[in-house]
């Protein structure tokens, strides 16, 4: 069981149990800590989170065009990450693994952080980010998120917890390969060895070490980005909505019935 959540289990059973007919989890992962709270596996249905796959891809001018936004070296190993700096999202992780780990020496590695929150500014993170000096760019909020994904060879996604992880699942649909932690439903979204890698929680040193696998294996980290785009295709928002439509019609048959 993740740390911090044994004790939402019992509040879990009194809250869904005998008030829901049906209750929708995004992930196998949450499906789990529910039936293990209480809740009967049959009034449960997964139905994973949905995003928008992007028709196509952007060419090189325009992501050349994003990384002259930001001050980014065109030939660098461009390492992205977006969320709320919050402490289950892991910015800290991946910093500190950022500072650990050494790119091809033909290669510069740049991190470009984008979000904001209350962990932005304590202590750990803020001096994280002056240790890393202009080989990290935090860039805040961004509403358009498809120049930041192009701007990137690889998303990282440090998560202490997660329920399933959306905004890996957004990298990955704008082709992106992704490395994360190996906890909650990110197993579920990413495909070690074909779509990305999966790390420890909690360990920079794991995380320094994918990196420099993905950076010193340039074709590997393409066709895994080729893979995730494909693999993305699956959680589709239009897939979400026609399952979700699937469990309504059940309930008000179930009633009509």
């Amino acid at each position: 069981m993740p740390a911090g959540l044994g004790p939402k289990m019992g509040w879990h059973r009194l809250q869904y149990g005998p008030t829901c007919d049906a209750i929708i989890a995004v992930s196998d992962f949450i499906r789990d800590l529910l039936v293990r709270s209480g809740i009967p596996a049959a009034k449960i249905t997964v139905i994973r989170d949905g995003i928008e796959i992007p028709a196509q891809l952007p060419d090189a001018r325009v992501s050349a065009l994003s990384r002259v936004k930001w001050g980014l070296d065109p030939e660098a190993f461009v390492v992205g990450h977006v969320g709320a700096f919050t402490p289950e999202k892991g910015q800290d992780v991946l910093l500190e693994a950022f500072l650990r780990f050494t790119p091809p020496a033909s290669r510069r590695a740049r991190l470009l952080l984008a979000g904001d929150g209350p962990e932005r500014r304590s202590p750990r993170v803020s001096g994280l980010l002056t240790k890393a000096g202009d080989s990290v760019r935090w860039v805040g909020w961004i509403e358009d998120l498809a120049p930041f994904f192009a701007a990137l060879d690889l998303y990282a996604m440090p998560s202490r917890a997660e329920g399933l992880g959306s905004s890996a699942l957004l990298a990955m649909a704008h082709g992106l390969p992704v490395v994360a932690s190996r906890v909650g439903g990110l197993p579920e979204v990413v495909e070690e060895g074909r779509t990305g890698w999966l790390v420890p929680p909690d360990s920079p040193g794991a995380l320094a070490d994918a990196l420099a696998d993905a950076a010193s294996h340039p074709q590997r980290l393409r066709q895994f980005g080729e893979q995730a785009r494909e693999r993305a295709a699956g959680f589709s928002s239009d897939i979400m909505i026609g399952q979700t439509e699937s469990v309504y019609l059940r309930l008000t048959q179930a009633e009509s019935g």
